[in-house]
């Protein structure tokens, strides 16, 4: 073909990290999958065990971060806020919450999921 020249060639050990904040053609926020992150029930048991009772009764997903958050124990958080229990809102997605506790974060599905 006249006019396109080939992309080069990247080793696969030498490939760039994917940028974060690629967003899709619609411009819609990327959907991120549950399994970069564990389960709330596959923490280990030690976690598990100290970890309080999580009651999620409120959460908004938002295009703009900035309006996402969630009801979590009667607290209202948005992203990086943390309960008086010590765990701590990673992420809003639009299928749950990504929580942190003890260094451990994990996924918590909003109900009906």
């Amino acid at each position: 073909m006249r006019g396109v020249t080939p992309a080069p060639e990247i080793p696969a050990g030498n490939a760039p990290p994917a940028s974060p904040t690629t967003t899709p053609p619609s411009g819609a926020a990327p959907a991120q999958a549950k399994s970069d992150v564990q389960f709330y029930y596959e923490l280990p048991f030690s976690v598990r065990k100290a970890l309080p009772p999580l009651r999620l009764s409120m959460h908004v997903y938002a295009g703009d971060p900035a309006q996402r958050f969630v009801i979590l124990n009667d607290s209202r958080l948005g992203e990086g806020d943390k309960t008086a229990d010590e765990v701590t809102l990673r992420e809003v997605r639009k299928d749950g919450a990504v929580l942190e506790f003890q260094g451990q974060r994990f996924f918590y599905p909003r109900d009906g999921l």
